[in-house]
């Protein structure tokens, strides 16, 4: 399932909440962790310095390299220490350019990263945003601040078009590996609309009914619980069961699949990346 994870080292506490989440599933999984940091490149915009301050540049970039280096070097003796295979890997360039061609070199099976701070419009970092919109991976990302470490609690957000989709048997088997419980969750968005609470009733129980009979063809019968609830958009109802009910992590699809360019995530998948507490593992259809 996963032999080889791609950890994206940038030295900030969501990249470190990310690497602790990829020692878990490394343990395990009996995975490896490749460590890849990337120096961003500005010898472009370098080249027009004065001679001095060229000089200064190339100075940073050499004390940098060997910072970071000592950084991932004391981590790897940590982890070989632990039994977990961990290589590490310093390259320069444009960062999420080569995270993916790393990762696709490499032919690892997960792209593990922090989620970064606010940019402009969204809350995910350039680099994440622009990983999780160009992988055909797997993508983990989490925050500092995010879940305790363990797996005891997954939930896969379905829609009743895609129920048995390729993200709940990725968490069909991570539930086989840690013994968690999946909640297979729909949820129905009502809008701004106050819809009579009967009519809510029988949406619910619509959805509800769907979920657990597609829930039959599933390949485990136990530890797997359907769920529906209502709220104002799919991203809210997402984010709301996954805080009260403790989710350890999410697993979904970056978009619903159909005829989209291969650079999109869509609304809801960003939403409850940027928003939730959780860890969340996107892929695409």
């Amino acid at each position: 399932m996963i032999h080889k994870i791609l950890w994206a080292s940038d030295g900030s506490k969501d990249s470190i909440q990310a690497l602790k989440h990829a020692e878990l599933m490394a343990k395990k999984l009996k995975a490896q962790i490749l460590s890849l940091l990337v120096i961003p490149d500005y010898y472009d915009v370098a080249e027009k310095f004065p001679p001095d301050e060229k000089q200064r540049f190339a100075k940073w970039i050499e004390e940098t390299t060997t910072k970071e280096r000592k950084v991932l070097e004391d981590i790897g003796k940590d982890f070989k220490e632990k039994g977990i295979n961990f290589k590490i890997e310093i390259t320069s360039g444009i960062p999420y350019r080569q995270i993916l061609k790393v990762a696709d070199r490499e032919k690892v099976d997960l792209i593990a990263l922090g989620k970064g701070r606010a940019f402009e419009r969204s809350i995910l970092g350039g680099t994440a945003l622009k990983v999780l919109r160009s992988s055909t991976l797997p993508v983990l990302t989490a925050r500092g601040d995010g879940k305790s470490l363990e797996i005891k609690r997954i939930l896969v957000p379905t829609d009743l078009s895609h129920v048995l989709s390729k993200d709940l048997n990725y968490a069909v088997e991570l539930s086989e590996v840690f013994g968690a419980t999946i909640y297979l969750l729909n949820i129905v968005e009502v809008g701004e609309h106050a819809f009579p609470p009967e009519i809510v009733e029988q949406m619910r129980g619509f959805a509800y009914r769907e979920i657990v009979e597609s829930m039959g063809k599933v390949k485990i019968k136990e530890n797997i619980e359907a769920s529906v609830e209502v709220a104002k958009n799919a991203w809210r109802g997402i984010v709301g069961f996954a805080n009260e009910g403790d989710i350890d992590l999410i697993v979904m699809m970056s978009y619903g699949g159909g005829k989209l360019k291969e650079d999109f995530i869509g609304s809801v998948a960003e939403k409850v990346i940027q928003e939730s507490a959780s860890p969340v593992i996107t892929m695409t259809p």
